[in-house]
């Protein structure tokens, strides 16, 4: 299984419940939040699938990055330890 880091800007985000489809298909993934707007999560499948089932719960002008970390990585004072995963 590979290790993705997915990151986002939710740019419509007027009501706070407006993302909670975003964020339940996060958590169903096995995705923790280690920053503000970033999540890890272990997957067989590559990023572009990961990003398509994303992507529906989210507005045409937010961004989204799904990128797969490699064993060169770093990181402190996060809200999840990735080596956990």
């Amino acid at each position: 299984m590979a290790l993705y880091l997915v990151g986002y800007d939710l740019m419509n985000h007027k009501t706070q419940g407006e993302y909670e489809g975003l964020m339940g298909e996060l958590k169903r993934l096995g995705a923790q939040k280690v920053l503000l707007s970033q999540w890890v999560l272990q997957s067989n499948v590559d990023a572009e699938a990961i990003r398509d089932r994303l992507r529906r719960f989210m507005h045409e002008d937010d961004r989204m990055l799904v990128a797969e970390i490699t064993n060169n990585w770093a990181s402190c004072w996060t809200l999840f330890s990735i080596n956990e995963l």
